[in-house]
């Protein structure tokens, strides 16, 4: 089940990420268990969450660096330095949408 299905999308769904990893994702009783949110499925989202960035976003260094600050971030998780790993997803957050700031409305639910 994808989450991220626009930018404005992976703008949400980072604070999601930042809020509840590593291992505090909400069950959602409505959902079959490979679609339930871990870390490796929040970070597949981002991951595919980056074809949004690549239509904003023209300067390929520009997004081999967020692409890295995403895989950093995910490593940091893993390693237990939860602390570090948010604020690489800040910095990603950052470099996505520093340009879009004015143009990007979270969605509301």
């Amino acid at each position: 089940m994808r989450r991220v299905k626009s930018l404005e999308r992976l703008y949400d769904f980072i604070a999601t990420v930042v809020v509840c990893a590593p291992d505090r994702f909400p069950k959602e009783d409505f959902l079959p268990e490979q679609d339930q949110l871990t870390l490796d499925r929040a970070f597949e989202e981002l991951n595919f969450g980056m074809q949004f960035v690549r239509e904003e976003i023209e300067d390929e260094a520009e997004l081999e660096r967020l692409q890295r600050v995403l895989d950093e971030s995910l490593a940091a998780y893993r390693a237990g330095d939860v602390v570090k790993a948010a604020h690489l997803l800040n910095e990603f957050e950052a470099g996505v949408f520093k340009r879009k700031k004015a143009s990007v409305t979270p969605i509301r639910r």
